[in-house]
């Protein structure tokens, strides 16, 4: 509440959930980019055996890491599982790993495409077995999918804050016998006003949202019978809802 006095009862209303939803949108749609990267592997056979190696490159948001694996050191391929959960169900995923002498280097991101990781280890496999195979390179970019989620993310996220969240100003004037109602952007202002008397009542619409669980939002209902919902969206706080309802009918009624 603004204000109240015998004449004038202004209400405002501000849009912390769908503010608060832009932002988690915005940032959690940057969080893939700081995970995504860029993969490398350049293997080569030399005259001499000890000169053959490979050299093993991550690039991504963090920086680059470069490892040089002598071909003796390397000892071969696996591809790692792991379940992992979603959507009310599990599932397998896969990764290139190259097993050194010195531990483990996983080559790409973890997959569910089992069959394209058998190609890459593959790939691996017949170069380590003859000395003869040309240079072998084998490139995984997967900066396209964390820039795919911060765009829809952003896409989603920014819109709602600029555009979509308004700060409400309900106000009820008696003196200049008008309703009004100003929305409020980052980007636009929009006003409506309804003479005193076209508007019949302010009521509470109940809505059931997920696992039955009450929302509610408030209406002017105007003497034509028509209804005017104050915001788009509902709310769970049916008893502030309720509250605002009592508020405004006080009020009216007393004029």
């Amino acid at each position: 509440m603004v204000e109240k006095s015998q004449q004038r009862l202004i209400l405002r209303s501000r849009p912390w959930g769908l503010w608060l939803t832009g932002l988690i949108c915005c940032l959690g749609a940057a969080v893939p980019i700081w995970f995504a990267a860029r993969y490398e592997l350049v293997c080569r056979h030399e005259v001499r055996v000890v000169d053959s190696r490979c050299r093993w490159m991550r690039s991504g948001a963090t920086g680059v890491q470069i490892t040089q694996i002598p071909l003796p050191r390397l000892q071969g391929v696996e591809i790692i599982e792991q379940w992992r959960s979603g959507r009310g169900r599990r599932y397998l995923v896969y990764q290139v790993h190259l097993q050194t002498t010195g531990g483990s280097i996983a080559f790409g991101e973890f997959t569910s495409d089992r069959q394209s990781r058998e190609a890459i280890a593959e790939r691996i496999r017949r170069f380590l077995q003859q000395p003869q195979h040309p240079p072998l390179r084998l490139v995984e970019d997967n900066h396209w999918w964390g820039f795919l989620i911060l765009v829809f993310g952003w896409g989603l996220g920014l819109p709602l804050i600029l555009i979509g969240a308004k700060v409400l100003v309900l106000v009820f004037d008696k003196a200049a016998g008008v309703v009004s109602l100003q929305y409020s952007s980052l980007l636009k202002t929009e006003k409506k006003t309804f003479p005193w008397h076209d508007v019949k009542d302010v009521v509470v619409q109940i809505s059931r949202g997920n696992k039955g669980r009450l929302l509610a939002r408030l209406a002017l209902e105007l003497q034509n019978g028509r209804v005017i919902p104050l915001r788009f969206y509902y709310s769970s706080d049916v008893r502030g809802a309720q509250a605002l309802q009592a508020t405004i009918r006080a009020f009216r009624e007393h004029s």
